[in-house]
Order: structure tokens, then C-alpha cells, then sequence
């Protein structure tokens, strides 16, 4: 009997003791990728907090569905602060690369912005890629909670939503800025008092002079990144990981 440690993702998942079908790409990849037959245990997520030890009961002979009995199940509570990025759109497959790592690095919620200076702009085509990504990226790193995304806005729009929604004292904004602090000389102590920390990062052609001028005026925090021109994705990857480590560090 063996048992694979990357989790197929199933939701809802049954209580233990309970059966439940795995059908469709995750059955089919269970089958053939993993090479899974019956008698083999498997672990399983469902997104929203909950992994789980199943053990496969029977299966199809095409290996698109799979009879499992929930063996054991835990539910894990999502660290607090949420982390949400708030980018940028990066061209082609470099968004794609932006989402995997950033999810890896800690993100909670991700929001596609749009800047003056934007050179790609939201599509709803967009979304089946980019869920695909997300949702495969938890599964390789063993994040139990699936990243959620907002709609897409404005830059604007996003400060004028924080701004309204009676977060503010209870919401950080850090945007990446060449203008803006070190790392070693911004202090983190004080990440636990809030509930979200948005992360922004802007288009690679900067921002705008109304863009500068409302980060002023929303005393959003600078965080300078490097002393070079990053790229979307990997100034997105930069400031998550570096947000999520200082978050973890002190609990």
C-alpha cells in the first residue's frame, strides 16, 4: 500500500469513516499521473481549511472516478493576518508565474489592478487559467486554503474602496515603491494588530504622478524591493514572501 503526499483537491470532503467520489482531471490524474490503484491512500484538500487521509476503494477503468472512504480528517485555521496582492497584470505566462510563487510565498487573496501606466488590462478569459493556477500551485506547496480573487479595479478604486469600507485602522497597505523604505529600516512589529495587509505593486512603467500622490494621501507604506527595476511578477513574489515571513515569525 502506498500512500502520495500531494493532496487532490475534492470539495466538499465527507466526514470520516464516510465514502466519497473523485471524479473527472483530479481522478484521471490520481490514476494515471500517480499511477494510484485501489488499496493505495491519498491525501485530499477541499480549499477551504480541511486536508484528509483517503484510501481508494474502487476505481474505473478509465481512472476518471475514483470510491474512496475518508479515512481521518483535520482542519487547519487560515493565519491571520490575510495577506492580498494587489498588482499589476504581468504579459502572458509571466502572470501565471506571478500566481504560482505568490501563493507559495503566502498569499491569501489576489486583485488584478489597472494603472495609467497599465499594459495589460483584465479579461474574463483569464479567470479558468488562472483558477487552474492557483489551485495547482496550493496543491504542490500543501496550502490547505485555496487564495480567493476580488474583481479587478483601479488603483484608484481600490484606495477609495479601503478608504469607505471602515477597515481603516484595521487594514495595511504596503506598496512596492523604488522611492520607499528598506526592509531592515520598516518596522513589522505591529503586523497582528491588523486583519489585512494589502500588498501593491504597481505597472513596470510606474507609477503615475495621481497615483504617487494617493499613496501619499492614504499614507499607504513604501517598501523599496531592490535597488533595480523589478519585473510585475517578481516584485509580487519579493514583497509576499517577505510580508508572509515577518507575519510567521511572530506568532
Amino acid at each position: 500500500m502506498r500512500v502520495d503526499s500531494t493532496p487532490i483537491y475534492l470539495n466538499p470532503i465527507p466526514e470520516p469513516g464516510s465514502h466519497g467520489v473523485i471524479a473527472g482531471p483530479e481522478a484521471l490524474h490520481a490514476s494515471k499521473s500517480k499511477r494510484l490503484v485501489v488499496g493505495d491512500n491519498l491525501y485530499l484538500m477541499d480549499g477551504k481549511g480541511t486536508k484528509a487521509l483517503a484510501r481508494i476503494l474502487d476505481q474505473s477503468l478509465r481512472g476518471d472516478v475514483l470510491n474512496v472512504q475518508i479515512m481521518e480528517a483535520e482542519h487547519f485555521t487560515e493565519t491571520v493576518p490575510r495577506v492580498t496582492l494587489a498588482s499589476a497584470i504581468a504579459k502572458g505566462e509571466r502572470q501565471s508565474t506571478l500566481l504560482s510563487m505568490a501563493v507559495q510565498a503566502g498569499m491569501n487573496n489576489y486583485v488584478p489592478l489597472e494603472y495609467e501606466h497599465s499594459a495589460v488590462y483584465y479579461s474574463s478569459k483569464m479567470q479558468k487559467r488562472w483558477d487552474n493556477v492557483i489551485l495547482q500551485s496550493c496543491k504542490q506547496c500543501r496550502r490547505p486554503y485555496i487564495p480567493t480573487f476580488r474583481p479587478s479595479m483601479s488603483f484608484k478604486k481600490l484606495c477609495e474602496l479601503n478608504r469607505e469600507s471602515g477597515l481603516k485602522g484595521r487594514c495595511l497597505m504596503i506598496a512596492g515603491d523604488s522611492e520607499g523604505e528598506s526592509l531592515h529600516s520598516m518596522n513589522f512589529t505591529n503586523l497582528h494588530n491588523y486583519e489585512e495587509i494589502i500588498l501593491i505593486i504597481g505597472p513596470e512603467g510606474g507609477y503615475s504622478r495621481s497615483e504617487k500622490q494617493l499613496i501619499t494621501d492614504q499614507k499607504i507604506l513604501k517598501l523599496c524591493l531592490s535597488d533595480h527595476i523589478l519585473r510585475i511578477e517578481t516584485a509580487a513574489i519579493a514583497i509576499c514572501a517577505v510580508v508572509h515571513q515577518q507575519i510567521i515569525s511572530k506568532l
